[in-house]
Order: C-alpha cells, then sequence, then structure tokens
C-alpha cells in the first residue's frame, strides 16, 4: 500500500469517525431537544389544567354569590351544576327520570344577566331522549334527579352547556345558563 493510499484510507477513517460521533451528539441534541418540549407541553398543560381550575371556581362562586341574593337554594352536582327543584304532586314521584326516558319540558332559558334565549313560549316543548340526543350535557345530568311535574330551577356553568363557541345564535361564547323547567311528560322505552 503506497502512501497516498495509506492516507486516504487514514481520512476516511477519520471522516467516518467524526461523522459518526457527530450525527451521535446530533441524535442527543435532538432527544434533549424532544426531551426539552416534552417538559414545555407538560409544563404548558398543567398551567392550561391550573388556569382552568380558577375559571371552574370562579365560575361557582359568582353562582353561589347570584344564589345567595335570590334566596335560591341549590344543590351542586359533581361537575359544576347548581338545581334546586321544585317538587310536583306525591303521585307521580314514583317515576324517577333514567337515561334513555324521553321527556318533555315547558322551559324559559335565560342568560345568567337574566335576558331570556329561548322559551317554550315561543319554541314549544323541549323534548329530547336523556343521555342520547341534543341537549347541554348539564340538563342531561340534573334531568334525572326529577319526576314527572316537577319544576327546577337548573343552573348550567358554560363547561356543561355551550363551551367557548356559544350556540351560534342567542347563547353568547361562555355563558352560564339559567333553565326555569317543568316536566311536563316522560316516556320510558318499552324492554323488549
Amino acid at each position: 500500500m503506497n502512501r497516498n493510499s495509506m492516507y486516504k484510507t487514514r481520512l476516511n477513517i477519520i471522516l467516518l469517525l467524526v461523522l459518526t460521533v457527530l450525527a451521535a451528539g446530533g441524535c442527543r441534541t435532538k432527544y434533549r431537544k424532544q426531551e426539552s418540549s416534552e417538559k414545555n407541553t407538560r409544563a404548558d398543560q398543567e398551567t392550561l389544567f391550573r388556569s382552568n381550575q380558577l375559571v371552574v371556581k370562579q365560575i361557582a362562586k359568582s353562582i353561589r354569590e347570584k344564589a345567595a341574593i335570590e334566596h335560591w337554594n341549590l344543590t351542586e352536582t359533581g361537575t359544576g351544576v347548581f338545581y334546586q327543584v321544585f317538587h310536583g304532586p306525591k303521585k307521580n314521584q314514583s317515576l324517577k327520570i333514567l337515561p334513555g326516558d324521553r321527556v318533555s319540558l315547558t322551559f324559559r332559558l335565560s342568560l345568567f344577566d337574566g335576558r331570556e334565549c329561548y322559551s317554550s313560549y315561543s319554541q314549544g316543548p323541549k323534548q329530547f331522549i336523556v343521555e342520547k340526543s341534543e341537549a347541554e350535557s348539564g340538563l342531561h345530568e340534573t334531568i334525572q334527579f326529577l319526576h314527572p311535574g316537577d319544576s327546577a330551577l337548573i343552573i348550567i356553568p358554560p363547561y356543561r352547556a355551550f363551551g367557548l363557541t356559544g350556540d351560534g345564535n342567542k347563547i353568547p361564547p361562555g355563558a352560564i345558563l339559567v333553565y326555569n323547567i317543568r316536566v311536563d311528560s316522560v316516556i320510558r322505552p318499552r324492554k323488549n
């Protein structure tokens, strides 16, 4: 092997080693960047989670303050919905509303500041199948505490109603909803 060939071989080996070291270092840098990005993402998620908790607490505080002013005797669900039941005739108390029941309600839906959005007087009764058709999730939840003939005041926070988007019509983004309802009828599906 001549000297020129030997230098070329050594140069190729050195170049190969340098490229290998650079590639390995690049992988570590990529891993560090990915690890750093994951840490940032976790930190962002934790910040967002804490921010959401603060918003939820502030909404609940606002509802409790208004309830005190209005002399409402509200019960809070585990998901942040507030309600007060006004029981109807005792003969209907045996039929508790369950998932799958078709309910028909006389209702008035207002914003937290009292502005009316919708009502059964202008739109007819609100009808839906519990936990199976379109209605605010907070309404699906609280309707199950009621019986035919009951009336209720239901206050639904935005995250259990129309959220950050509103309904695109009369309910603005981030709205707290106030339902005044009466359960007119409950139809239980037949079991096969």
